[in-house]
C-alpha cells in the first residue's frame, strides 16, 4: 500500500473567464496541478446567450467520456498552474445577486478568476478545495460577497487571464 494520499479531483464545470472577452472554461484541480482548459470566446452578446450552454454541454460530455485529457484536447487554450505556485484560492458565493466566483492567487502576476455558470454547492466546493489545499500547500478562503474589484479585473485583462 502506498503512502501517497488518494487521488483528488475537484472539477468546477462551466466557468467563465473573469476578463473580457468572456471564455468558457473548466477548473480541474487534479492530483498534481490545476488545469484550466478554455474552450472559446463568447462574444458578442448573442454568442453568450446561445453558445454557453452548447460549449458547456459538449465539455461535460467529453469529460464523462475521456476525463481530463478529453477536455485538454478540445480546448483552444490551456493554463497549467502548479500547486507550488498557488498562494490561495478564494471562493465568493455571489450573495443573492451574483454568481459564485473562484479566484486563484498565484505567486507571480495577477490572479486567475472565474465566475461559475453551472449549479454548484459553494460549501461543498470550499470543503473539497480546503482539503486539497492542506495536502498541496495552498490556503482557501470563503467570502460572502460578489468578489469584484475593477482594478484587479483590468490587471487580469491586460495579462490576458
Amino acid at each position: 500500500m502506498s503512502d501517497r494520499p488518494p487521488a483528488v479531483h475537484v472539477h468546477v464545470h462551466r466557468v467563465m473567464a473573469g476578463a473580457f472577452p468572456l471564455r468558457v472554461a473548466d477548473l480541474l484541480f487534479t492530483d498534481d496541478t490545476l488545469v484550466v482548459p478554455e474552450y472559446r470566446y463568447l462574444t458578442p452578446l448573442s454568442g453568450i446567450l446561445r453558445g454557453r450552454h452548447e460549449v458547456g454541454a459538449a465539455a461535460a460530455k467529453r469529460y464523462r467520456e475521456a476525463g481530463v485529457g478529453g477536455l485538454v484536447e478540445m480546448a483552444e487554450r490551456i493554463h497549467r498552474i502548479a500547486y507550488a505556485d498557488i498562494e490561495r484560492v478564494r471562493i465568493y458565493d455571489g450573495r443573492s445577486v451574483g454568481r459564485p466566483k473562484v479566484t486563484i492567487d498565484v505567486t507571480a502576476g495577477p490572479p486567475y478568476a472565474y465566475r461559475v455558470h453551472a449549479p454548484v454547492d459553494v460549501a461543498a466546493l470550499t470543503d473539497a478545495l480546503t482539503s486539497l489545499g492542506r495536502r498541496r500547500g495552498f490556503g482557501v478562503e470563503h467570502h460572502g460577497t460578489l468578489g469584484f474589484d475593477p482594478r484587479t479585473s483590468l490587471r487580469r485583462f491586460l495579462a490576458d487571464r
